[in-house]
Formats: structure tokens, C-alpha cells, sequence
């Protein structure tokens, strides 16, 4: 384990799996205070009790990325527990389309966007005041390369993190100047 988050509180959400569980678990590895959320709750507490298993420092939050009540009270129950917010990863996401676009369906569309977009911004909006009640933060939002260029068979997805990267590069300029920086991840295939 190394010290370079010690006394630093970091957020992933969709931490029960994948992206997300490795960020957890690196974060924990480097000596933060790791607040894990996702909607798998067995799989978000195993993560969690993993990690204080190595040795680390994890709690486990049950949250709904697309529910706007939810976030906040995440980011409330942070706050209260913690008092502070230094990193967060935006990280929970869905890919669920697999048609051209003609073929897509309405409810498909919404639920992607929901959590792809909707559940970006809303982690941002309270994410943001609380780091800067702190003087300042990091967020890092879950794109893909799918947000660099076109995605065949799953423009919906593709589109939902075209808008991941434009939430973040405004983020990014709003609140650079004030001591928080919002950057994106744009991964490819993942195991």
C-alpha cells in the first residue's frame, strides 16, 4: 500500500464490477477513504469488504446514478460521514443496444441516457459544491471511444458519451480556475 491518497475521501460509482471495482481497489491500495455505490448491492458490499479485508478503507453506498434523490443523498451521507469529497469517478454506466439506429426503441434510448448522461450530471452537481466547501477536488467521468468517433449498431451509447465529454470539458472550465478538475476516461474494450 502506498500513501499518496491518504486522507483524501474518493467516490466510484458503479464500483460493484469491472471499471469500477479495479478504481476502488486502487484507490484503496494507494491509502484513500473509498465510498463505493452502485445498484448491485451484494456485489457493491462484497467489493467493499474486500478491500478492508487488504487492509483498506471502504464503505459501501447503494445509489441509482438516474435517481435524482438518490445522488444527493449519497453525496449528503458523504458529507456528514466524511466532511469532504477530494476524488470522484463517475464511472457507473450502461450499454445495453446492440441495432442500427432505425431499429432503436424509445425506452432503450431513455434508460441509456438516464444513467449515461443524466446520471453524470447529477453525480457532477453535487459532487461540485462539496469539493469546493473543501477547496477543490477531482472528478473523472466514465466516457468511451465510443465518444470519439461513431460506434455502428449502438449510436445511442455512442451518442450518450458524445455528452459525457461535453458535461466534462464544460465542468472542466467552469470550475478549473477554482481548484476542481473534471476529466474524462475514454476506454475501449474491457475485460
Amino acid at each position: 500500500m502506498s500513501n499518496e491518497f491518504s486522507g483524501k475521501v474518493a467516490l466510484v460509482t458503479g464500483a460493484a464490477a469491472g471499471i469500477g471495482k479495479a478504481t476502488a481497489e486502487a484507490f484503496a491500495a494507494a491509502g484513500a477513504q473509498v465510498v463505493l455505490s452502485d445498484i448491485d448491492v451484494s456485489a457493491g458490499e462484497a467489493v467493499a469488504e474486500a478491500i478492508r479485508a487488504a487492509g483498506g478503507d471502504a464503505v459501501f453506498i447503494a445509489c441509482n446514478v438516474a435517481d435524482s434523490a438518490e445522488v444527493k443523498g449519497l453525496i449528503e451521507r458523504i458529507d456528514a460521514e466524511f466532511g469532504r469529497l477530494d476524488c470522484a469517478f463517475n464511472n457507473a454506466g450502461i450499454e445495453v443496444e446492440l441495432g442500427k439506429l432505425a431499429d432503436g426503441d424509445e425506452a432503450v434510448f431513455d434508460r441509456i441516457m438516464d444513467v449515461n448522461v443524466k446520471g453524470v450530471w447529477q453525480c457532477m452537481r453535487f459532487e461540485l459544491p462539496l469539493m469546493l466547501k473543501n477547496g477543490g477536488g477531482s472528478i473523472v467521468n466514465t466516457a468511451s471511444v465510443a465518444a470519439l468517433g461513431a460506434a455502428p449498431k449502438m449510436s445511442i451509447y455512442a451518442a450518450s458519451k458524445h455528452a459525457v465529454l461535453g458535461l466534462t470539458r464544460s465542468a472542466g472550465v467552469e470550475y478549473g480556475k477554482q481548484g476542481v478538475r473534471v476529466n474524462a476516461v475514454c476506454p475501449a474494450v474491457i475485460d
